[in-house]
């Protein structure tokens, strides 16, 4: 059966929005309200919204939708502030591009003292795909800058064709040369460089949660579930109640308590670290809704002591609930404010 290949919805929203600001409404489609986090779109579908939007805006859309870009939530961003390094930043990227879109796949080339980082595109590419495949490059530049506090850029970008724009107004917005050859687009990196440290990071066990969360979202076919998502499946089904044994899950999956144990630590988790993951993938899904109160949250996702679940927040992203709301938002944020930002059990 043919499955049509699909991308993360943040780049789409990001295009709506911009569109939004100049005028210009687009249709999302049936993913609209959907988390950002999970949520995919046909790449058809986002083709053509590109191809709408140009019409209307102009050539320099990629541009402008990346030049619009502020921080939002996506999980490859969140995961690269996890790097201790540029390099280790750029092979998570290319080994978890599939959740960008599985259209292009990403891959690292060594060549005469530079890292490429290839968007390998085959064949000849619709308007639709240019769009956004320019939009990426732009965006990997400009996230590069933004893990290293603007201390880090490559040495340039690299596109397959010609834009329909000036190269000045390209290294305008993007702050680094452009180049066009018959190769496929991408961004080259001083391999000197690799060792430039993030700064925009988080701690190592935060970032572990959401590199699993963005294995799980990444597009892959398998014959069958492993083990670590048919646990996850069980834990998923009735997270407000008492989380299952895992005792209970062996027997769900007819297996020992031993056997699952040793099948999970061959899958390099544990079942602790699964629950974790999907009690914080739900967490965050429900506190994207700036209404959700989040005693309701807490209990949404098995605990009981909203302190207690505040920790678990706080260990599982970095931020607490209340900070993580006001991030996304960009509000100051002050207590009182609806959402419970000053319920005592959230505060501090």
């Amino acid at each position: 059966m043919h499955v049509e290949a699909s991308e993360s919805v943040t780049s789409i929203r990001r295009l709506i929005q911009t569109a939004a600001h100049h005028g210009l409404t687009l249709d999302e489609g049936p993913t609209a309200g959907e988390p950002a986090f999970s949520s995919r779109v046909p790449l058809s579908h986002a083709h053509r919204l590109w191809e709408r939007a140009v019409r209307v805006l102009g050539p320099s859309l990629p541009l402008l939708v990346a030049d619009a870009h502020d921080e939002q939530l996506c999980l490859l961003g969140f995961a690269a502030r996890s790097c201790t390094t540029i390099g280790e930043a750029v092979r998570l990227t290319a080994e978890h591009w599939r959740y960008v879109t599985d259209a292009c796949p990403a891959t690292v080339v060594r060549r005469g003292g530079a890292v490429h980082l290839r968007l390998a595109a085959t064949g000849p590419m619709p308007l639709g795909a240019r769009l956004a495949t320019e939009y990426r490059l732009a965006t990997l530049a400009r996230a590069g800058r933004e893990l290293t506090g603007g201390a880090w850029r490559p040495t340039a970008i690299v596109l397959g064709h010609r834009p329909p724009v000036d190269l000045d107004a390209w290294e305008s917005v993007c702050g680094v040369p452009v180049q066009v050859a018959d190769e496929p687009p991408g961004l080259v990196i001083a391999e000197s460089s690799l060792a430039h440290p993030v700064r925009a990071g988080m701690s190592r066990e935060a970032g572990r949660f959401f590199v699993e969360l963005l294995e799980w979202y990444t597009p892959r076919q398998r014959a069958a579930p492993s083990i670590a998502e048919r646990v996850r499946d069980a834990l998923a089904r009735n997270l407000a109640t008492a989380a299952p044994t895992v005792e209970q899950v062996a027997a769900e999956l007819a297996l020992s308590a031993r056997s699952l144990h040793r099948q999970l630590a061959a899958e390099d988790t544990s079942y602790q670290r699964l629950l974790d993951g999907v009690r914080c993938n739900e967490a965050i899904r429900q506190a994207l809704d700036d209404h959700r109160p989040f005693k309701a949250i807490a209990a949404a996702v098995g605990f009981a002591d909203p302190r207690a679940f505040r920790r678990a927040f706080k260990r599982w992203t970095g931020t607490t609930p209340q900070q993580f709301r006001m991030r996304r938002t960009g509000q100051a944020g002050e207590p009182g404010e609806p959402g419970e930002l000053g319920d005592p059990d959230f505060d501090g």
